[in-house]
């Protein structure tokens, strides 16, 4: 994954100006005659993206009849003079400043002379920078005696590099002296037709690609390094014969590994040489939350992993060596934790989500950030809930737990189904033991409970109504009135209905669903008064209740006599 967005962004970015650079080596012979035979007037610079670069030849051959001003193509750093060493398609400036000012935009030839109108030629093939200036200083002042010379890189040279292996199109691609080995990679793995577009990448290594130079030295290429830090030292320069092979990637070769909290967790191929360092850097460093200095390091030892402390704020210990197949977990420190958050809604001034400490924030502290309560509020319907985390599963994790110890327990069958249904019926979302009206009416501090990340508040509007329903003629809400008992609110209902058992009454309180008989709580705002119907027992019913009754009196009688006579007959003794 980590490859094709790095390959998608360097794609989106280089598509355009190095497209005309792709063409296979057949293809760059075909330039276009009319383009070179175009009037010093209406030709410009042409940039990357122009089919003039098609051939180096032409191309040269057009600014030297043309006396063209080259713009370059963009750097990343200014040209060294001492080492950069001009050849074959270097473009230069030839600058002769004197009564009568000379500036010619001239290309190396492919013998390494620059031929020079006027004066002749200019072997400066081969020579770095740095001395082709002295020489033509030298030379050229032999006849410009009283001019000022210099002679300035304009464009650097171009030449072929050969990249092979697990790229989509290996083959030679044109780059010049200032190019690195990602544009040659990026050359050969953009897509030739539409079809190539959805074509998968190849599964290409960025951690060892070889780069050959022709005079047989070569050197491992990092560019998942170099993409990840943008550390050029990790993408060189390319040079003239150099040879590009990029291998299969290959985890059971070697790879070393990184978890916790840093930005990039992963496990990445391992190249002889890494360090602790070129892992955090694969892996774009720790996260602001980690705890650097205990980190841990697992070692493979051929059987197991010896594990050791590791301080990553120690620079020693991040230059340390890593071996093959390491492993490295750095934790987390929760200390550094701050993104706890509480959401309110409902009735307060400003709903939204609010930040709280770890462990410390109360329901008061965030109502008061919330600017308080709305004049709709109703207090006594408020409510915090918490949402639960069901994995693996919370209810099978203690049910499991439950069967374990019931064994050890005198919980009885009955109290442990009973405890398994309750459980089972548990919710994802539940309520937090609270009391707004007791919190912010009574001021009692025991019911301003701790808030948890994730938890939310919710203030609902004052209905300011009780809802009447059950053996009622008109059931529904009946505005609320203070001092109201459960008979006014019934005869507002319409009055109760012919079978109603108004001696059993009962008041549902909004908050918490309790059911109450009448005289056993006060009704408020939001309540729920419920009239239930009298119970008509069958005749059937009756009549065995009425036998039940005679057969304990009865019962009851003859226990009765058998006494009696036992105390009498104990007198007559």
């Amino acid at each position: 994954m980590k490859k094709l967005l790095l390959l998608g962004l360097i794609h989106c970015l280089l598509s355009g100006t190095l497209h005309a650079q792709l063409i296979p080596q057949q293809q760059q012979q075909q330039t276009s005659e009319s383009q070179l035979s175009q009037s010093t007037q209406n030709i410009q610079m042409p940039s990357l993206t122009t089919s003039m670069f098609t051939s180096s030849a032409d191309f040269f051959r057009n600014l030297q009849t043309q006396s063209l001003l080259v713009q370059p193509p963009p750097y990343d750093m200014p040209v060294d003079t001492n080492s950069y060493i001009l050849g074959p398609g270097d473009i230069v400036n030839v600058g002769i400043w004197g009564a009568t000012p000379l500036s010619l935009s001239l290309s190396v030839n492919p013998e390494g002379t620059l031929i020079v109108p006027t004066f002749g030629e200019l072997r400066i093939g081969g020579m770095t920078l740095s001395k082709a200036k002295a020489y033509a200083r030298e030379r050229l002042g032999t006849q410009f005696k009283k001019s000022t010379i210099t002679l300035t890189l304009i464009y650097p040279k171009s030449f072929y590099v050969m990249i092979s292996g697990r790229v989509h199109t290996p083959g030679r691609y044109i780059v010049t002296a200032f190019d690195r080995v990602d544009r040659a990679f990026v050359l050969a793995n953009l897509p030739r037709s539409t079809a190539d577009t959805a074509a998968p990448f190849p599964d290409f290594s960025l951690r060892r690609i070889e780069l050959l130079h022709k005079d047989g030295a070569s050197e491992n290429v990092d560019l998942l390094k170099f993409y990840m830090t943008g550390n050029l030292s990790d993408d060189p320069y390319l040079r003239e014969g150099d040879a590009i092979v990029v291998p299969k990637e290959n985890f059971e070769a070697g790879s070393i590994s990184i978890s916790g909290a840093v930005k990039m967790p992963g496990n990445y191929e391992y190249v002889p040489g890494d360090r602790i360092k070129d892992l955090l850097e694969l892996c774009a460093g720790h996260t602001s939350l980690a705890d650097t200095a205990h980190a841990k390091i697992l070692s493979w030892n051929g059987k197991t992993y010896d594990v050791s402390d590791l301080n990553l704020d120690d620079s020693s210990a991040v230059y340390a060596p890593l071996p093959v197949n390491s492993r490295v977990i750095v934790p987390t420190d929760r200390s550094k934790i701050n993104d706890y958050y509480v959401w309110v809604g409902g009735e307060v001034q400003t709903p939204g989500i609010y930040p709280i400490s770890r462990d410390s924030t109360r329901l008061s502290t965030i109502i008061n950030l919330a600017g308080g309560f709305t004049k709709w509020a109703s207090l006594p319907n408020a409510f915090v809930y918490r949402r639960t985390h069901s994995f693996p599963s919370r209810q099978s994790v203690i049910l499991d737990t439950l069967s374990y110890t019931y064994r050890a327990t005198g919980v009885s069958l009955e109290d442990l189904s009973y405890l398994t249904s309750e459980i089972l019926l548990r919710p994802t979302v539940e309520l937090v033991s609270t009391d707004f009206v007791k919190v912010f009416v009574n001021k009692d501090e025991d019911y301003d409970c701790t808030l948890r990340s994730g938890d939310s508040i919710y203030v609902p509007k004052s209905p300011n109504a009780i809802y009447v329903f059950g053996r009622v003629r008109n059931p529904g809400y009946v505005d609320y009135h203070e001092g109201w008992d459960y008979a006014d609110y019934i005869k507002a209902a319409g009055g109760a209905g012919d079978d109603a058992k108004t001696g059993d009454t009962k008041i549902i309180k909004s908050e918490t669903h309790i059911w109450y008989d009448k005289s056993d709580t006060k009704i408020e705002a939001g309540d729920l008064l419920f009239i239930p119907k009298v119970t008509v027992k069958p005749e059937l019913y009756t009549w065995d209740m009425f036998k039940d009754i005679l057969a304990v009196a009865g019962a009851a009688a003859s226990i009765v006599t058998t006494v009696v006579l036992v105390i009498r007959t104990a007198q007559g003794k």
